[in-house]
């Protein structure tokens, strides 16, 4: 939003509300209210005060006359941290070739189908990682995704404390 928007919004808050309420109040305090101000200022504030209930995007007249809408952005919650979660058992050591296969792009698909949970989508990955890597099938893809996971996480996380990042797997690990 612009400054002139910002001000003229409030401008209009203050002539939607507090304007009325305020000579009311200041006309109430010198005993010189009589009953038709008093109906005026109240019927002036309610009206202003209920207008966002009756037009269809719950707008004030001050957003409708400048032309802005107040919009509410929900954060998401973060999810689990994959690899806290399996640090009580032991993990798989993978070779640094089986870890090069893989950059940043394929770790966070990895963590898509890791945290989806879906059965066949873990049973096909973590039979590609395998086959690509050359490691033997032990029949625990459960264990072996969230493992190897870890593994690339921090395999990634060391390249890049000096300088290297490996954005997918076509790329020559080393380079940009």
């Amino acid at each position: 939003m612009t400054g002139r928007v910002v001000i003229a919004r409030i401008a209009l808050r203050e002539i939607e509300v507090f304007l009325p309420l305020s000579f009311l109040g200041m006309q109430a305090a010198q005993d010189a209210v009589d009953g038709f101000l008093t109906l005026f200022a109240l019927s002036w504030t309610g009206i202003f005060l209920f207008f966002p209930l009756f037009n269809r995007d719950r707008l004030r007249v001050g957003d409708l006359l400048v032309g802005t809408w107040v919009v509410l952005n929900v954060r998401a919650a973060s999810g689990t941290d994959l690899v806290a979660a399996r640090a009580a058992q032991p993990r798989r050591v993978f070779s640094d070739a089986a870890l090069d296969l893989y950059g940043i792009y394929e770790l966070q698909t990895l963590e898509t189908v890791l945290r989806r949970g879906q059965d066949d989508a873990i049973a096909t990955v973590a039979a590609t990682i395998r086959r690509k890597a050359g490691l033997a099938d032990e029949g625990d893809d459960e264990g072996f995704l969230p493992d190897y996971y870890a593994a690339l996480c921090a395999r990634l996380e060391r390249g890049m404390l000096v300088g290297r990042r490996r954005e997918d797997k076509r790329a020559v690990f080393g380079s940009r």
